[in-house]
C-alpha cells in the first residue's frame, strides 16, 4: 500500500489506463483467429453480405449464368462486392445493413423468406408503349414480337443481356424488333453514355454505337465517347457539339420517366409485347415466351 500512496491520484489514473490498453492489445492479438480481431469482424460482415447478394442474384435469376462470389470488403461507406460470371468479373456495391444492392438497386431486407425463386418475373398485366420513328428501334418496325429494353449501359447486368438481345434479334429476324430505352442508376457515366448513343442515332448510327458502348464498358470517359463515334465515321464536330450541349438529356429523361410508370424499378427491365421480364434472363426464357406468343 505505500507504493500507492506515493502515487497522486492523476498519475494512478493515467498508469491503469496504459495496463488496461496492454491487456485489450494482448486480447486482441492472442484470439484473432477465435473472431476477436475488429478487423476480422468487418470483413466477416462484408462476407455475409456479400454472399447474400449472390444469392439474390442467383435465386431471381438476375443473370443468365450462375454468379459467384470473388471478394467483398467496406469501401467508402458500402460493401464493394465483386461477383464473377462465367469468365469475367463485375463490381457490385450493397449497403452496410445488406437491404440495397447496386448497380441495379433491388431491396434485398426480406430475401431470406422468400426462398429459392428460379421463374422468371413477368408482370400480370401487359403495359402499352407507343413505338414511334423516333424511337430506337432494330428490325422490322411492323413485326409481331416487340422487346422493348429499359437499360443503362453502364450498368453490368445489361451487358450481361447485351449477347442475349443480340441472338434473339439474329435468330428472329423480321418477326422481332428491338427497341432501346434509357433508364439510368446514376453511375459516373450514365447520363452522358445515354447521351453519346442518341447523339450517334442523330446520325443514324444508334445501334452501332450502342454495341461500342457494351463492348468497351470498362473504358468510359468524354474522350473515348467521341473517339468511339469517329471510329464509327461518324461527323466527329457534330457528335463533339451534341454531346457538349447535352442536347438529348430531355428524351434520355423522358425515357426513365416512361419506365418508372411501367413499373420498372432497376436493369435491365424487358417487356416483351408489354409484359415484363426482369433481369439478364437466359436466351431459353426469351424464346420460350416469344415462341408462345407466335403460335397465338
Amino acid at each position: 500500500m505505500s507504493f500507492l500512496k506515493n502515487i497522486d491520484k492523476n498519475k494512478l489514473l493515467i498508469l491503469v489506463a496504459i495496463v488496461a490498453i496492454v491487456i485489450v492489445g494482448g486480447l486482441i492479438l492472442t484470439n484473432s483467429d477465435n473472431g476477436f480481431s475488429l478487423t476480422s469482424l468487418s470483413e466477416q460482415s462484408a462476407q455475409k453480405i456479400g454472399e447474400k447478394a449472390v444469392n439474390y442474384i442467383n435465386n431471381n435469376r438476375l443473370s443468365s449464368t450462375e454468379a459467384t462470389l470473388v471478394r467483398a470488403f467496406e469501401e467508402n461507406g458500402l460493401i464493394k462486392i465483386v461477383i464473377k460470371v462465367g469468365e469475367t468479373e463485375y463490381d457490385s456495391y450493397a449497403t452496410k445493413n445488406g437491404k440495397l444492392l447496386f448497380p441495379q438497386g433491388f431491396d434485398m431486407s426480406d430475401t431470406e423468406d422468400k426462398g429459392n425463386n428460379n421463374q422468371t418475373v413477368e408482370s400480370t398485366e401487359p403495359v402499352s408503349f407507343s413505338i414511334t420513328q423516333d424511337d430506337n428501334v432494330l428490325g422490322n418496325f411492323e413485326a409481331p414480337i416487340t422487346l422493348v429494353v429499359f437499360s443503362d449501359f453502364q450498368c453490368s447486368f445489361c451487358k450481361l443481356l447485351y449477347p442475349t438481345l443480340k441472338k434473339i434479334e439474329q435468330d428472329y429476324k423480321d418477326k422481332v424488333r428491338l427497341v432501346y430505352k434509357h433508364f439510368l442508376l446514376g453511375f459516373q457515366y450514365s447520363e452522358k453514355a445515354a447521351e453519346a448513343s442518341e447523339c450517334a442515332a442523330e446520325q443514324g448510327k444508334f445501334w452501332q454505337y450502342h454495341d461500342k458502348l457494351f463492348d468497351n464498358s470498362q473504358n468510359y470517359s468524354v474522350d473515348n465517347f467521341k473517339k468511339w463515334a469517329r471510329d464509327l465515321g461518324l461527323n466527329g464536330q457534330q457528335f463533339d457539339s451534341c454531346l457538349d450541349s447535352a442536347k438529348y438529356k430531355d428524351k434520355i429523361d423522358n425515357d426513365s420517366n416512361e419506365g418508372r410508370k411501367a413499373g420498372v424499378t432497376g436493369t435491365p427491365a424487358t417487356f416483351i409485347n408489354g409484359k415484363l421480364v426482369s433481369g439478364a434472363q437466359p436466351y431459353e426464357s426469351f424464346k420460350e415466351i416469344i415462341d408462345s406468343l407466335l403460335s397465338e
